[in-house]
């Protein structure tokens, strides 16, 4: 692939899990579900700002907070698509919109993860080329997770120490 035909408006991700439809639902939409694989700590919002309990999927127009794992670091967004089923989106930062869509694969469950630009937003080529390699991880961590209940996010090491020689 070259420079030329990488497309730098949008990109997609597809994975095979051998779960079902209904749990990995639960794992992309739940805050207790999202925290297993992606995210130090997930908090939805009820329109009136209330807090959704952990195991309840985010709906449509829902605000969200999440937490990264052992950063300091915190998202805010909206759950923009919530069918209870097959499709989940959300704003992810400023920038982008994330579509996960899942589909029945004989035994297994297709997901495709979609990240787009928001119409209003400025071009950010590193953020867009992070995010479109930290996908291919959360995902095979999602996978793993589902699938043998192993989380390969680092919990235990000081990060600072593995960056800094």
């Amino acid at each position: 692939m070259t420079e030329e035909n990488f497309n730098k408006e949008s990109f997609s991700h597809g994975i095979l899990l051998k779960a079902s439809p209904e749990k990995v639902y639960e794992y992309i939409s739940t805050g207790s579900g999202l925290s297993k694989w992606f995210i130090g700590s997930a908090d939805y919002f009820y329109n009136d700002k209330s807090i959704r309990l952990g195991d309840e999927p985010a709906q449509k127009g829902d605000s969200f907070l999440w937490k990264w794992l052992k950063k300091d670091l915190e998202l805010k967004g909206i759950i923009t698509e919530s069918d209870g089923k097959n499709e989940f989106g959300f704003t992810f930062g400023s920038s982008f919109f994330v579509n996960i869509k899942l589909s029945e694969s004989g035994d297994r469950t297709k997901l495709v993860l979609t990240q787009c630009y928001q119409d209003s937003a400025t071009e950010n080529e590193f953020g867009f080329i992070n995010c479109c390699v930290c996908w291919v991880f959360f995902l095979t961590n999602l996978k793993s997770v589902l699938e043998h209940g192993i989380d390969l996010r680092e919990t235990e090491a000081d990060i600072e120490m593995l960056v800094n020689r």
